[in-house]
């Protein structure tokens, strides 16, 4: 599961990914489908630019042609000062986030995991990193949901198929297929497939068989 990340980030490239990023948000996340809405305001959302920055940040990061590394750095560094001051939203560019990755809402959000799988949705107010004991990044999978205000931290795994509701506090690993809440966060629904996580799914189907 988290090697195909990093094969299938290889293989598209930062800017595929931000296209497919872009495609998820544009087909799931709008209220409109009119033109300006969809193309226009969805590209210009501060959640949206935040993620494409990212994605140029990565790119610039994994190049392995160390002089045009140097030479794109400073220009990233400039732009990603600029969108965290206006956006609140901080992701560290060696982070590895697959396909389909939507920041829906903004502000006060920090990613900073090992990795992170396709069809990942974050809300407002979503820390994912290093917990007090700085013993290690999070690891999430595909098809991951984060509520407002959730706290994912530490060295945990958090699998396929998940729902954090808002608010809750992950400092244990998670398995596939499950919905949690609370603080700490505990299973509500396990082995259980989400309506929401069905109906956002890039592919139009089922997580479970993405």
């Amino acid at each position: 599961m988290f090697k195909s990340v990093v094969d299938n980030n290889k293989k598209k490239g930062s800017y595929q990914l931000a296209l497919s990023d872009l495609k998820r948000k544009r087909t799931h996340y709008i209220m409109n489908s009119g033109f300006i809405e969809k193309y226009i305001m969805v590209t210009l959302q501060l959640g949206t630019l935040a993620g494409l920055v990212y994605r140029l940040g990565h790119g610039v990061h994994t190049l392995s042609f160390a002089p045009l590394r140097g030479l794109l750095l400073l220009p990233y560094l400039i732009l990603n000062f600029l969108v965290c001051g206006l956006t609140g939203i901080g992701i560290r560019r060696e982070t590895k986030i697959g396909e389909g990755f939507i920041i829906h809402n903004f502000s006060a959000i920090l990613i900073d995991a090992q990795q992170i799988g396709k069809n990942f949705t974050i809300n407002q107010g979503v820390s994912v990193g290093p917990d007090w004991r700085n013993n290690g990044r999070p690891t999430i999978g595909d098809n991951v949901y984060l509520g407002s205000g959730t706290k994912v931290l530490g060295a945990v795994t958090i699998g396929n198929n998940v729902v954090v509701g808002a608010n809750a506090l992950v400092e244990r690993s998670i398995p596939d297929d499950c919905t949690v809440v609370g603080v700490p966060a505990r299973i509500i629904v396990r082995g259980g497939d989400s309506e929401y996580l069905r109906l956002k799914a890039a592919s139009g189907e089922s997580p479970r068989a993405a």
